[in-house]
């Protein structure tokens, strides 16, 4: 008999893994959403007939499940190859040309080679969870090592081409400064694959949006949205969780919320706090904000455009200055065909803080597009995420990614979603997948997070050229 799943939110994580599992057989999956879609942190916004992402924005090469469903949903890419940086005294060049710098393509592939030698290891390590006596790549423990921020760990290697490329793929992307984020981040989301659809300019995006996904991931689910957790009970063998909707019973429970958020409502004990990032010491979140504009002035002969002056600069992240904008193409034959008389729509991203009021940001937004001879013309949509949640590099050191993975199924609880990987989809579907095949197993009343749940872990989902 399938055991009753059931699993907090309706976002990526939450979505996905529900997917995962009723294509094994496990079909008897409940979402439980509290807002009134799904999606998440993937929100597509139409306006005048284009889609326009505010959360979840591209696509890689590497996202092989991700373009597995949606060639299933027969959706569409919508390529971006046209990629722009203004370099910090004024300059612009193409992203491909800035990441390659000085050292030409013989270089660049002499340094992502190497790059990707020990980036190999890494994965290696986090197939097997994270073991905290495992040896990294320089003859230090792995965890220590990943602990560094990730433009140390760069610089150590003598790695400058990949160091240019995450000033955009981490900072102007919302995950942090690369002197901050911790290597553990900038490893999980810099794998081989992005790197070679940044350089070769293979980025995308779902051309009807990120939504249109989710909703086809969510059409044969249940998905009950609108509800709102009040409390959960542990029983024996399970879980029953009372909503304003009425109560619910699992045998297992899966939360992709964030654990302070849920420790509101889920009783956490003292042996789940002491291996999970409850209490918000261990674990913190950023805010990334997302803006949807009408602007007259700026730029169109890109489909992206960063500033790397304001990437690189600590204080200018802080006060929310625009590090990213995105205008949308011309996806559809409507769109195309009125490419030069309807509106220009952009989206913009800068870092939020508990600080700085939504005012502040627009005030901030306007004074840079100022600078650049261009006028927000109508703000059309803000929105501010609880984003990217990263351990400190204390409790990398620490072993907090092992504990965390030797915990999952313990008493029947799971955790996914951004918590459990990294913020962005592939990396949350990846996990997702490995996710599975340890649940599957404890269905079965097997051990997940025994030595030889791993090693069959990493035996299936090592790096594979086409892949990851």
């Amino acid at each position: 008999m399938s055991p009753r799943i059931g699993i907090v939110g309706a976002g990526p994580g939450g979505l996905s893994l529900a997917r995962l599992l009723s294509d094994q057989g496990h079909a008897d999956v409940t979402l439980l959403e509290r807002s009134e879609r799904v999606g998440g942190k993937s929100l597509t916004v139409t306006h005048e007939g284009l889609g326009h992402e505010l959360g979840t924005c591209y696509l890689g090469t590497g996202y092989t499940t991700v373009r597995k469903w949606m060639e299933q949903a027969s959706i569409r890419e919508h390529a971006l190859p046209r990629q722009v940086i203004e370099l910090e005294h004024g300059e612009r060049t193409t992203f491909e040309d800035y990441v390659l710098g000085g050292a030409g393509r013989i270089g660049a592939a002499a340094q992502i080679a190497r790059y990707v030698r020990d980036w190999i290891l890494f994965h290696d390590w986090e197939l097997r969870g994270a073991p905290d006596d495992a040896i990294g790549t320089n003859g230090r423990l792995m965890r220590e090592e990943v602990a560094d921020s990730f433009l140390d760990w760069l610089r150590a290697r003598d790695l400058d081409v990949v160091a240019r490329f995450a000033l955009r793929s981490m900072t102007v992307m919302g995950y942090g400064a690369t002197d901050r984020v911790p290597a553990l981040y900038g490893l999980r989301w810099n794998m081989p694959s992005l790197l070679w659809a940044a350089v070769t300019t293979q980025i995308a995006e779902p051309a009807p949006g990120w939504s249109a996904l989710w909703t086809h991931l969510a059409y044969d689910l249940d998905v009950r949205l609108g509800t709102t957790i009040t409390s959960v009970e542990r029983r024996q063998g399970g879980f029953e969780v009372h909503t304003d909707r009425g109560p619910f019973s699992f045998d297992h429970l899966v939360l992709t919320t964030p654990l302070d958020e849920a420790a509101a409502w889920f009783p956490f004990d003292a042996v789940d706090r002491a291996a999970l990032p409850v209490d918000g010491e261990t674990l913190r979140w950023g805010e990334m904000v997302s803006t949807l504009i009408d602007a007259g002035g700026w730029f169109r002969d890109s489909d992206t455009r960063c500033w790397e002056a304001r990437a690189k600069d600590g204080p200018s992240v802080a006060r929310g200055q625009v590090l990213g904008a995105r205008r949308t193409g011309d996806k559809t034959g409507v769109a195309k065909a009125r490419s030069r008389t309807r509106p220009d729509v952009y989206v913009t991203y800068q870092y939020g803080s508990p600080d700085r009021s939504d005012a502040d940001l627009l005030a901030t937004l306007h004074a840079d597009l100022a600078a650049e001879g261009a006028t927000v013309n109508t703000v059309l949509r803000q929105c501010r995420w609880r984003y990217s949640p990263q351990y400190t590099p204390e409790a990398i050191r620490g072993g907090a990614v092992a504990r965390f993975e030797r915990h999952q199924g313990r008493g029947n609880l799971w955790i996914s979603g951004a918590t459990a990987s990294h913020e962005a989809v592939d990396n949350i579907v990846d996990a997702n997948e490995r996710l599975v095949e340890r649940m599957a197993l404890a269905f079965a009343g097997g051990d997940p997070s025994d030595d030889a749940a791993f090693e069959n872990i990493a035996q299936r989902f090592r790096w594979r050229l086409d892949d990851k």
